[in-house]
């Protein structure tokens, strides 16, 4: 039996480097090799607690490059070959850091399905929406596909309207892919953030933001009723004072009426101000996992649009990679996990490619 290594999750901050089975190629999907795997705060939010998986152990990553090495016999993507590099979005959270992966991708064009019901009180896909890497895009940033997809998803679904006041709630990679492309593509009046971090300001004021606040800056500069608009990337967020909650504070910045966008994902449960929603009657949305409401096959469609974000470079994903770390070093990459909340950088890709590439 041929194996492969792969970093499992035992329990929340208990990592393992495993032997596991390689896996077979399913009849209608791929087998890849795995080339980059860009670190997400899901993966730290499973590493650390906030979010679970239905069963452990685990295997973490999904912001996933991967080489084609096998085509199943009954597949029928388009112009697919040996040696094709694919990004997918969907199809778990799980399985990138391991050193090869099975994918049953649906391409621009297609439509298929595979719907379960999952354990986290949505439906599901089995398939995954997929893109072919064109050459132009080298490997570190071809892995930032994934989290654009994430985020065009999210703010094509619920744009800011022309001439909005923008307000980005938190400036990790998210926060700076989703400011990258309200501030270049949807004509904004203005876009700023709030981060607590001083690093993430700076990188938010290289990429998009006319003015990078930090938390108690917001509170006190900006005056009530101000933004029409907050996109919310935040992760979990505990504080000692409830009114200096971020996420209450920018219902507080936010006009009546205006839009709550809530794209971080946590099963803790945080702080929302009812009585602002209902006094000021703030409409909160959020781009569904769940594929009865958002098809996979619809997925399929962004993820080609979020490539083109990153070749064009409306969204550098040159400037935002920080750290390549390689897959064989595991101690270190334990410690990035650990670090996560505290870097100082940007997008950590870990690179399998090695020498053997």
């Amino acid at each position: 039996m041929q194996t492969m290594k792969a970093v499992q999750l035992l329990a929340p901050r208990k990592t393992i480097l495993a032997e596991l089975p390689k896996p077979t190629v399913p009849a209608d999907g791929l087998l890849m090799k795995t080339r980059c795997v860009s670190i997400c705060s899901t993966d730290v939010s499973f590493f650390e607690g906030h979010l679970f998986p239905s069963e452990y152990p685990v295997v973490l990553g999904h912001e996933y490059l991967g080489e084609v090495v096998e085509i199943g016999s009954e597949f029928t993507g388009p112009g697919i070959e040996v040696g094709d590099r694919i990004v997918y979005w969907g199809q778990t959270d799980y399985d990138g850091f391991a050193e090869y992966r099975t994918l049953r991708p649906i391409f621009s064009g297609e439509i298929k399905t595979d719907v379960f019901e999952a354990d986290r009180n949505f439906y599901d896909d089995r398939r995954a929406a997929a893109v072919k890497v064109p050459g132009e895009l080298d490997d570190l940033q071809a892995s930032f596909i994934e989290p654009t997809t994430g985020v065009l998803r999210s703010v094509l679904a619920n744009a800011p309207r022309i001439g909005d006041r923008v307000l980005i709630l938190g400036t990790g990679p998210i926060g700076i892919i989703a400011g990258s492309i309200i501030k270049k593509l949807l004509a904004p009046h203005s876009v700023v953030s709030v981060d607590a971090n001083p690093h993430r300001n700076t990188h938010a004021e290289a990429h998009f933001s006319e003015r990078a606040y930090f938390p108690d800056e917001l509170i006190e500069e900006v005056q009530e009723s101000t933004f029409d608009y907050v996109f919310d990337c935040l992760p979990t967020v505990n504080v000692a004072d409830p009114a200096k909650d971020p996420r209450r504070v920018a219902m507080r910045k936010l006009k009546p009426r205006g839009r709550y966008v809530l794209y971080g994902a946590s099963q803790e449960m945080q702080s929302f101000d009812t009585w602002l929603m209902l006094a000021k009657g703030i409409n909160i949305s959020a781009s569904p996992f769940d594929v009865s409401s958002f098809p996979m096959h619809h997925t399929a469609n962004v993820i080609t649009a979020a490539m083109q974000m990153l070749v064009s470079g409306i969204v550098d994903g040159k400037r935002l990679l920080s750290t390549v770390h390689p897959f064989d070093d595991y101690d270190g990459l334990v410690k990035i996990l650990e670090n996560y909340r505290t870097t100082t950088g940007l997008k950590t890709v870990v690179d399998f490619r090695g020498d053997a590439w």
